[in-house]
């Protein structure tokens, strides 16, 4: 089924981008791009934005809970005709999810290494992975998804 190979190639995808990372970034980053990105190496031991950075095995706890229940809810959409939106959200969700708690299960921590250049000096600081982003999409998915129908 194309949303389980899509969550399959999420973590494949976040694997080797995440090797290449570790083996030839700095974590004091490359200069910007001329698109406002750039690559900058940063092991996240917390949850967005390192919160809750001293509690590890409490950051991997609420992981597997969220992981477990979205897959589950997910489960239960493929079992139902339409709902593309749903599967499709959902899957990049976990994509997303699971490549991250992969890693803090195997390292201990989260690679983060995307920076975007934006006006805001607070969201500035902040750096995603592939991950994060599916996770954004999905997320977005789905809201518009209920948005759409509650305006129906």
């Amino acid at each position: 089924m194309i949303y389980v190979a899509v969550i399959v190639a999420i973590c494949l995808a976040e694997l080797l981008i995440r090797r290449y990372i570790n083996q030839n970034v700095e974590e004091d980053g490359q200069k910007w791009g001329k698109c406002g990105v750039r690559l900058r190496k940063y092991h996240n031991y917390g949850m967005a934005n390192d919160t809750l950075r001293k509690r590890p095995m409490l950051v991997k706890i609420i992981g597997v809970v969220v992981v477990s229940f979205l897959a589950v809810v997910f489960l239960f959409l493929l079992t139902l005709k339409g709902e593309k939106a749903g599967k499709w959200g959902l899957a990049l969700i976990l994509g997303g999810g699971l490549a991250n708690l992969l890693e803090r299960f195997v390292h201990g921590y989260v690679t983060d290494y995307l920076q975007f250049r934006v006006p805001l000096a607070c969201l500035r600081k902040l750096i995603y992975n592939v991950a994060d982003l599916c996770i954004f999409a999905g997320t977005a998915i789905l809201f518009f998804r209920e948005l759409a129908e509650a305006v129906s």
